[in-house]
Protein backbone atom coordinates (compact mmCIF):
# COMPACT_ATOMS: atom_id res chain seq x y z
CA UNK A 1 0.00 0.00 0.00
CA UNK A 2 2.10 3.26 -1.17
CA UNK A 3 0.64 6.66 1.00
CA UNK A 4 -0.12 9.56 -0.85
CA UNK A 5 1.86 12.77 0.37
CA UNK A 6 -0.23 15.61 2.06
CA UNK A 7 -1.60 18.49 -0.22
CA UNK A 8 -1.03 21.53 1.74
CA UNK A 9 -3.98 22.49 2.45
CA UNK A 10 -5.90 26.10 4.46
CA UNK A 11 -8.43 25.04 7.15
CA UNK A 12 -10.75 27.46 6.04
CA UNK A 13 -10.95 25.43 2.04
CA UNK A 14 -11.18 22.08 3.78
CA UNK A 15 -14.29 23.85 5.57
CA UNK A 16 -16.22 25.61 2.71
CA UNK A 17 -15.70 23.00 0.51
CA UNK A 18 -15.81 19.76 2.65
CA UNK A 19 -17.98 17.07 0.07
CA UNK A 20 -14.62 18.00 -2.14
CA UNK A 21 -12.15 16.84 0.19
CA UNK A 22 -13.39 13.40 0.99
CA UNK A 23 -10.58 10.54 0.48
CA UNK A 24 -8.04 13.06 -0.26
CA UNK A 25 -4.95 13.33 1.61
CA UNK A 26 -4.14 16.67 3.14
CA UNK A 27 -1.61 18.38 5.37
CA UNK A 28 -3.54 21.11 7.29
CA UNK A 29 -1.93 22.92 10.26
CA UNK A 30 -3.18 25.19 13.33
CA UNK A 31 -3.50 25.47 16.81
CA UNK A 32 -5.17 22.68 18.82
CA UNK A 33 -8.22 24.17 20.87
CA UNK A 34 -9.13 20.35 22.28
CA UNK A 35 -8.51 16.96 22.42
CA UNK A 36 -9.97 13.94 24.34
CA UNK A 37 -8.23 11.04 24.70
CA UNK A 38 -11.35 8.85 25.72
CA UNK A 39 -12.60 9.30 22.21
CA UNK A 40 -9.32 9.87 20.04
CA UNK A 41 -11.00 13.45 18.96
CA UNK A 42 -9.05 16.36 18.78
CA UNK A 43 -10.27 20.30 17.36
CA UNK A 44 -7.44 22.01 15.16
CA UNK A 45 -8.30 26.12 14.64
CA UNK A 46 -6.99 28.57 12.63
CA UNK A 47 -8.48 32.10 12.33
CA UNK A 48 -12.14 31.37 11.98
CA UNK A 49 -12.14 27.76 10.52
CA UNK A 50 -12.21 24.41 12.80
CA UNK A 51 -11.40 21.29 11.67
CA UNK A 52 -12.25 18.07 13.83
CA UNK A 53 -8.93 15.00 13.67
CA UNK A 54 -9.95 11.46 14.42
CA UNK A 55 -5.98 10.75 16.53
CA UNK A 56 -6.70 6.75 16.89
CA UNK A 57 -3.81 6.37 14.39
CA UNK A 58 -1.45 8.15 15.84
CA UNK A 59 -0.99 6.04 18.77
CA UNK A 60 0.23 7.57 21.80
CA UNK A 61 1.22 11.40 21.91
CA UNK A 62 1.16 14.31 24.31
CA UNK A 63 -0.67 16.96 23.07
CA UNK A 64 -0.63 20.18 24.52
CA UNK A 65 -3.64 22.58 24.31
CA UNK A 66 -2.77 26.05 22.37
CA UNK A 67 0.27 24.82 20.30
CA UNK A 68 0.83 24.82 16.92
CA UNK A 69 0.34 21.44 15.08
CA UNK A 70 0.71 19.62 11.31
CA UNK A 71 -1.35 16.78 10.88
CA UNK A 72 -1.11 14.72 7.36
CA UNK A 73 -4.31 12.47 6.59
CA UNK A 74 -7.22 11.39 5.07
CA UNK A 75 -10.60 13.55 5.05
CA UNK A 76 -13.37 11.32 5.68
CA UNK A 77 -16.95 11.75 5.85
CA UNK A 78 -18.09 12.43 9.70
CA UNK A 79 -20.26 10.06 12.07
CA UNK A 80 -22.76 10.79 14.40
CA UNK A 81 -20.50 11.03 17.42
CA UNK A 82 -18.06 13.22 15.61
CA UNK A 83 -20.47 15.41 15.90
CA UNK A 84 -21.04 15.69 19.80
CA UNK A 85 -17.03 16.35 19.67
CA UNK A 86 -17.40 19.69 18.32
CA UNK A 87 -15.87 21.87 21.07
CA UNK A 88 -19.26 23.82 22.25
CA UNK A 89 -17.58 27.17 23.45
CA UNK A 90 -16.25 27.58 19.82
CA UNK A 91 -19.23 26.82 17.43
CA UNK A 92 -20.71 30.53 17.14
CA UNK A 93 -17.39 31.83 16.61
CA UNK A 94 -15.88 29.42 13.64
CA UNK A 95 -16.44 27.94 10.53
CA UNK A 96 -17.04 24.21 10.85
CA UNK A 97 -18.12 21.43 8.74
CA UNK A 98 -20.35 18.67 10.59
CA UNK A 99 -19.38 16.61 7.01
CA UNK A 100 -16.22 15.79 7.46
CA UNK A 101 -13.18 14.59 10.34
CA UNK A 102 -9.01 14.23 9.29
CA UNK A 103 -8.45 10.90 10.49
CA UNK A 104 -4.73 12.16 10.62
CA UNK A 105 -1.83 9.32 10.45
CA UNK A 106 1.40 11.96 11.15
CA UNK A 107 1.69 14.56 13.72
CA UNK A 108 4.60 16.97 14.46
CA UNK A 109 4.22 20.15 16.67
CA UNK A 110 5.20 23.35 14.46
CA UNK A 111 5.25 25.63 17.43
CA UNK A 112 6.88 28.92 16.50
CA UNK A 113 5.85 28.23 12.83
CA UNK A 114 5.10 31.73 11.48
CA UNK A 115 1.98 31.31 10.18
CA UNK A 116 1.43 34.22 7.62
CA UNK A 117 4.76 32.97 6.40
CA UNK A 118 4.04 29.87 5.82
CA UNK A 119 0.70 30.70 4.27
CA UNK A 120 2.79 32.52 1.75
CA UNK A 121 4.93 30.03 1.23
CA UNK A 122 2.01 27.44 0.45
CA UNK A 123 0.56 29.82 -1.91
CA UNK A 124 3.82 30.32 -4.17
CA UNK A 125 4.40 27.01 -4.16
CA UNK A 126 0.52 26.51 -5.88
CA UNK A 127 1.51 28.72 -8.09
CA UNK A 128 4.80 27.18 -9.08
CA UNK A 129 3.26 23.79 -9.45
CA UNK A 130 0.19 24.99 -11.86
CA UNK A 131 3.77 27.16 -13.96
CA UNK A 132 5.41 23.56 -13.83
CA UNK A 133 2.19 21.72 -14.84
CA UNK A 134 1.41 24.30 -17.38
CA UNK A 135 5.63 23.70 -19.08
CA UNK A 136 5.37 20.15 -18.93
CA UNK A 137 1.85 20.23 -20.51
CA UNK A 138 3.57 22.47 -23.69
CA UNK A 139 6.87 20.68 -23.25
CA UNK A 140 6.55 17.01 -23.53
CA UNK A 141 9.37 15.06 -23.13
Amino acid sequence: MELEPGTPVFLEEVVALASQYIGRTVRATGTLHSYSPKTDRAALVDGQSLLLIDTKLLGVHQYHIGQTYQLIGVVVASSQEDHEELPKDLLEDVRYSLDIVLQARVVREVDGLDMAIYRKSVVLLRAFLQDEIKTAGANPV
